[in-house]
């Protein structure tokens, strides 16, 4: 229990150090730069060389763990503003034209689907569709896996995981997820919870881009580090999105069928929709 509790608390001390405190630092050091307003090789020299006393060292650590713990609330907030549904008008817009863009790259995927049937030899039953095709799909799912239905690319993405899991199997993502979650083996388990991580670590630098953005206001070069961070918060977080839903939908696939004999189902082959429904059923504890 004791060496339990000793690498938990070392953990711990790492995210601290590695997701609040670094950070955080850089962040104190653009905010005196932009306090002092240094602009020149010579000033910033001067700066650094000072000594500072052991208490504005402490005042620098809690400013710079203030500043951390900020900017991940500024991220919580982030994810929690680019899940909404969207029923205000600038969301709507936004739902619209990615429905507009989907539409667009599906009629061009239905284009290539029929001149691969086309070019297909006469009496042949399947069409080898060809890396056109292909390439088409990616472009299309590149926006959405389903049709748009909320104004951002990663509400669509966490809807088009639970449209289709419930679509393959009928189990309501939502309701039996955290069942599903018992019966995965303790590797897929590490490998979602990583991917978890990295998720709210690459949401969490939207917090820090909306800092930077605010040092911004009084020192210039700040506006950069922002946009940069920015960018880089975005490619992040799509990427984790996407890496994060496929896991989940690949423990569906895999382990939907445990949770159904765990369930008392024993279902003869693989998860099937009524399956899945007679899960959500019981799970929902439906009165029959």
């Amino acid at each position: 229990m004791t060496a339990f509790l000793e690498t938990l608390g070392k953990r711990v001390a790492e995210r601290w150090l590695e997701l609040i405190l670094l950070p955080g630092v850089f962040w104190v050091a653009v905010a005196i730069l932009a306090w002092k307003r240094v602009f020149n090789t010579r000033a910033l020299t001067d700066l650094i060389a000072t000594k500072p006393s052991p208490t504005v060292v402490a005042a620098l650590l809690i400013a710079a763990s203030a500043a951390g713990l900020v900017a991940t609330g500024l991220g919580t907030t982030t994810r929690r503003l680019a899940l909404l549904r969207g029923h205000w008008w600038p969301a709507r817009v936004l739902t619209t034209l990615r429905r507009w863009r989907w539409r667009r790259a599906d009629r061009k995927v239905t284009a290539a689907v029929a001149a691969a049937v086309r070019a297909a030899p006469p009496n042949t039953a399947t069409v080898i569709t060809g890396p056109q095709v292909a390439d088409r799909l990616a472009r299309r799912d590149a926006v959405a896996l389903e049709p748009p239905e909320r104004p951002t690319w990663t509400a669509d993405q966490w809807r088009a995981l639970s449209v289709r899991v419930h679509r393959a199997y009928g189990l309501e993502l939502t309701l039996t997820w955290p069942r599903l979650w018992s019966v995965l083996p303790e590797h897929l388990r590490i490998t979602i919870a990583t991917a978890q991580n990295s998720y709210v670590v690459a949401s969490t630098l939207s917090g820090w881009a909306l800092l930077y953005g605010v040092l911004g206001v009084r020192w210039w070069p700040a506006l950069p580090i922002a946009l940069a961070v920015l960018v880089v918060s975005l490619v992040r977080t799509r990427a984790a999105t996407a890496t994060l839903c496929a896991l989940v939908e690949s423990a569906a696939d895999l382990h939907g069928r445990d949770l159904a004999i765990q369930l008392g189902l024993e279902p003869s082959g693989p998860l099937s929709i009524s399956d899945g429904e007679e899960i959500s059923g019981r799970l929902r504890k439906d009165e029959l």
